[in-house]
């Protein structure tokens, strides 16, 4: 769990042995998840919003995430949880999560990484794109069983890689 410490280091390898990074109190402002991902990427994706689209929560210690839910328009696909959160890639990147990869897509860097625990059954089967934004990062959240027809049989974290790499160019500078 993370932590909220009101003054001190800024950086993770700074902080004493007994904090937490600090994070901003909001998730970044300045794209809207819910309504600015480009219609041509959901469109190529198969997928619409799910009946209950809003995906908002708010974890313990201050964390939280704010955006939209989408499923395959079929039924027959992986579902995206596609969210601003005030965890930033210094703290996912502190995580060591299993099977991280990081790459930068227009100008942001992006850590793919399985956040969940290895021996969690089927755990290549949802996975998390962080993508960089100021004071937080976009996350991706991926769940793709094995018995959806469409596109069970791909990893997890090579869908979330490729709507990370579809989505980042639409985030606006600044945000």
């Amino acid at each position: 769990m993370l932590a909220i410490s009101a003054c001190g280091p800024d950086s993770p390898s700074e902080q004493p042995a007994n904090t937490a990074p600090t994070f901003a109190a909001e998730v970044p402002t300045g794209f809207d998840p819910c309504t600015q991902v480009p219609a041509e990427v959901f469109e190529s994706e198969n997928l619409r919003p799910d009946r209950n689209p809003e995906s908002n929560l708010d974890a313990p210690n201050g964390v939280k995430w704010r955006g939209c839910g989408w499923g395959n328009k079929r039924g027959r696909g992986y579902g995206a949880k596609i969210r601003t959160t005030n965890l930033t890639l210094e703290m996912i990147r502190a995580r060591n999560f299993t099977d991280a990869e990081e790459f930068v897509v227009s100008g942001r860097q992006v850590i793919v990484s399985r956040q969940q625990d290895a021996d969690a059954p089927g755990p290549d089967r949802v996975c998390t794109a962080n993508v960089e934004m100021q004071d937080g990062s976009l996350d991706i959240f991926i769940s793709n069983p094995e018995y959806v027809p469409d596109t069970g049989h791909i990893p997890a974290c090579t869908i979330a890689r490729t709507l990370a790499e579809k989505i980042a160019p639409s985030i606006p500078a600044g945000a």
